[in-house]
């Protein structure tokens, strides 16, 4: 949130600023207020429409009332679309039953922040499966992250801010995040026990 915060004061807000001094200046003197200045504003205006939609997807992430599955395909699929170097592979089920938004919402932002981590800490070659299954009386989200430059491996585990995600995760979900390695891979678990959609937790 803080991020989001920043973006939108950094980028938002200055663009914002700039199109309501062309458009001052337009009514103050028309003469000046050329054609490729027109241009220009509505690219602007472009850009800003689409930040604000990134913002919107975030604060309440598309499908988040529909299905877990779709929400996780929808944000891979952004990912995906953003980074087009990326090898991303993802297996979800279609059908899920009914949970608490607030669980969703967690769920969400830790794989958001996982992945921000991941793509700011390691460069070069990487593989990202993630799938999501129901265990008995609680649901698992994994990420497989696999370094294809085995020459320089960087293990995301040993990043700070990665245990300030696991605790968090933990404490808000009552649930549990831990990772393991094997072989070449890091293997990502968030584990949390299944609650109604309308239980208050």
């Amino acid at each position: 949130m803080h991020q989001e915060a920043e973006m939108i004061h950094n980028d938002l807000l200055q663009e914002l600023f700039v199109i309501r001094r062309n458009l001052e200046i337009s009514s103050i003197n028309p003469s000046l207020y050329q054609q490729q200045q027109q241009q220009s504003n509505l690219a602007t205006i472009e850009k800003f429409h689409h930040s604000l939609k990134e913002l919107s997807d975030y604060l309440s992430p598309a499908h988040i009332d529909d299905s877990l599955p779709l929400a996780i395909q929808h944000t891979l699929v952004k990912w995906r679309s953003r980074i087009p170097e990326l090898n991303l592979q993802m297996e979800l089920p279609t059908d899920w039953p009914p949970e608490s938004l607030y669980t969703l919402h967690v769920v969400l932002m830790a794989l958001e922040e996982l992945l921000q981590i991941i793509l700011s800490n390691i460069s070069g070659r990487l593989s990202i499966f993630v799938s999501l299954k129901a265990r008995g009386n609680f649901n698992e989200l994994m990420l497989q992250l696999t370094d294809l430059n085995k020459s320089k491996k960087t293990y995301i585990s040993n990043i700070k801010e990665v245990a300030y995600l696991r605790h968090a995760f933990n404490f808000l979900t009552c649930g549990k995040c831990f990772c393991q390695h094997k072989h070449n891979a890091e293997i990502w678990y968030f584990r949390w026990r299944h609650w109604q959609k309308n239980l208050h937790i």
